[in-house]
């Protein structure tokens, strides 16, 4: 979101409350000409990249269309270990970053420590990770972190309210007609001025040795309790250009694109690669050469006039995630390689609105090629990723990321129940030792019990025999013999894991605060908990939303308990389950060999991480 100008907002309010306004506390610093960048830690402990104005982490597309931020991420890649996970999985940091010197129309005299300044951080909504709960500004904070990631800290120019005299001096400026600044500040410094108004002992600006050299702006944020207002006061005469008329070549490319695409069969396509964004990326390579073969001739002496900025290093294109060779012999040529980034960013969503170049016939052809490409990319991929390109496909639509089955909810139970518990839900083939932690830590966040909401096998395909031997008699037994020990109210067996089915079992009876769920679940569970419509619909409590569960030492598995009852190791069995079911060892057993037909050699899966168990709970 851009920044309101002071300028504009003081010409156009009532000089009395813009008084009130500047009166109250401030914290104004230099806003550098720079992209910005996100850093996220995962509960995984990988970092998450964000690029300007993006809810959706980079990926490998990302990544190729333009190389420029990979001096940055491969930064954040090279930091020590222990330094990543002091960094809180709720915070996303937010940094100016500047490679070169040279910005759009500023050239710098000296670079950023490692290319980025720390201008803030964001909190995020543990129910809901796109949602900012708060937005951390305070320099001490910001310096303490700037200095433990060895970024540059950011420019904090005067921190309080302002005096008498600055505020006359401030309004002094504002007061300037077009013309009176032309003229103020034609043989003067506009950053020296408002520098000297705000701190006039700094003798330099952020990335410059002077003050006499123009900046971007000054960021002046003002605090009114818990709210604040955040403007930019710049040089009035500035100029912008905004004229990003595409080429007609850039037109011409999309529609032959679109047309040669969409008498293209898909069908004739084999992917190779596992995860949506690398699977993307070779089919448009695939595609990519076809065309070429077919058209090369067509861009022969060709220009696509791209803008001064991305003609500059870093913003060609990245070929390491590239892996056909010959899309990469191809893309050594500079209107070739121009071509496969248009392919590249053309093709990876839906549009729903008609541009200077898509018109409703261009767009409704585009959708199906997109519709085509999807169903390729996730036709053999695993759930979570599956998940990952949909919210890529369809740029965090949160109302296409909803599972078919919660499009119209039934609730019966609209009332909220009478007793607060937290919730868990999986399938417990068989209840684990690492299942009991998950009991116990959403236990202890506000005292409430938990129910368990067992998720009813199917048996619909031969892997489930080992999968999910147990039925429901012998999972419910299970559970209320932990009853004693652990802090478990009830359990329900459900058809689905949709939300409406789950509040249908537990009210009147109980009234969920907590859903408790691992890391790679929040984003799925997080389209339920999180739309509104739903939340009116069942009903819930304001405060009722999901619970991350943490990433803890060695984790425990599900398949780890059946393979050791498979190898007829008791004790291993009886260190990775809890003690009441010591006593059931030998019928599950049993029962495990009963559901395979035979005593059968399984896949062991060493699972290294508490995500990996959530997986398969």
């Amino acid at each position: 979101m851009a920044l309101q100008n002071l300028k504009t907002y003081f010409e156009s309010s009532n000089r009395q409350d813009f008084i009130k306004l500047i009166k109250s506390t401030s914290l104004i610093s230099e806003k550098i000409q720079a992209s910005s960048f996100h850093v996220k830690r995962s509960s995984n402990g990988e970092f998450e990249f964000y690029k300007s104005g993006s809810k959706i982490p980079m990926n490998k597309v990302d990544r190729t269309i333009v190389k420029y931020y990979e001096n940055a991420i491969n930064y954040f890649k090279s930091l020590d270990p222990k330094l990543l996970e002091k960094l809180p999985t709720d915070w996303k940091f937010g940094f100016d970053y500047l490679p070169t010197k040279k910005a759009v129309d500023i050239e710098y005299d000296v670079l950023p420590k490692n290319n980025l300044i720390l201008t803030h951080i964001q909190t995020m909504s543990p129910v809901n990770p796109n949602q900012i709960k708060k937005v951390i500004r305070d320099p001490n904070i910001l310096y303490h972190w700037s200095d433990l990631l060895e970024v540059q800290r950011p420019q904090i120019i005067f921190q309080g309210k302002l005096s008498e005299d600055q505020t006359t001096e401030l309004l002094s400026i504002l007061e300037l007609s077009d013309q009176a600044f032309k003229n103020k500040f034609k043989d003067q410094s506009f950053t020296r001025a408002v520098y000297n108004i705000f701190n006039s002992a700094t003798s330099s600006a952020a990335l410059n040795n002077t003050l006499d050299k123009d900046i971007d702006s000054f960021i002046i944020n003002f605090y009114e309790g818990k709210n604040v207002k955040s403007f930019k006061l710049e040089r009035f005469d500035r100029d912008y250009n905004n004229d990003r008329t595409p080429s007609d070549m850039y037109q011409l490319s999309i529609l032959d694109l679109v047309e040669f695409m969409s008498g293209y069969d898909f069908n004739t396509i084999k992917l190779e690669s596992e995860k949506t964004d690398e699977r993307y990326i070779e089919l448009i390579s695939i595609i990519f050469n076809a065309y070429i073969d077919k058209h090369a001739t067509k861009y022969i002496g060709s220009s696509f006039n791209s803008a001064d900025f991305a003609s500059l290093p870093g913003f060609e294109l990245n070929k390491t995630f590239i892996k056909n060779e010959k899309t990469i012999s191809l893309v050594g040529n500079k209107v070739l390689s121009e071509l496969y980034k248009i392919a590249l960013g053309s093709f990876r969503k839906k549009r729903n609105k008609e541009t200077d170049i898509i018109n409703k016939d261009l767009m409704s052809k585009l959708n199906t090629i997109v519709k085509s490409i999807e169903s390729l990319i996730v036709g053999d991929v695993k759930e979570d990723e599956v998940m990952n390109f949909q919210t890529y496909l369809n740029n965090q639509n949160l109302k296409t990321q909803t599972s078919p089955i919660l499009e119209a909810l039934k609730v019966k139970h609209p009332e909220q129940g009478k007793k607060l518990v937290n919730m868990f839900v999986g399938r417990f083939q068989p209840f684990t030792l690492g299942h009991a932690k998950v009991v116990e830590t959403i236990h202890k966040q506000n005292g409430y019990p938990v129910v368990i909401l067992l998720v009813k096998a199917k048996n619909k395909k031969k892997e489930d025999a080992f999968k999910r031997p147990y039925d429901e008699d012998t999972q419910v037994a299970m559970i209320n013999s932990l009853k004693s020990k652990y802090p478990i109210e009830e359990v329900f067996v459900i058809p689905t894991g949709g939300i409406d089915t789950m509040f249908n079992e537990m009210r009147p009876k109980y009234e969920p605060v907590l859903w408790g769920t691992g890391s790679d679940r929040m984003r799925t569970y997080g389209f339920q908990v999180d739309k509104q419509e739903y939340r009116d619909d069942l009903g819930v409590r304001d405060d009722f939303g999901l619970f991350e569960i943490p990433r803890t030492g060695k984790n425990i598995s599900a398949t780890q308990v059946r393979n050791a009852m498979l190898d007829g190791d008791e004790k291993l069995f009886k260190k990775l389950t809890p003690n009441p079911l010591h006593s059931m060892y030998a019928e599950l057993k049993s029962k495990l060999e009963d559901s395979m037909g035979v005593v059968a050699e399984a896949n062991i899966v060493d699972f290294q991480t508490f995500n990996d168990f959530i997986k398969n709970i």
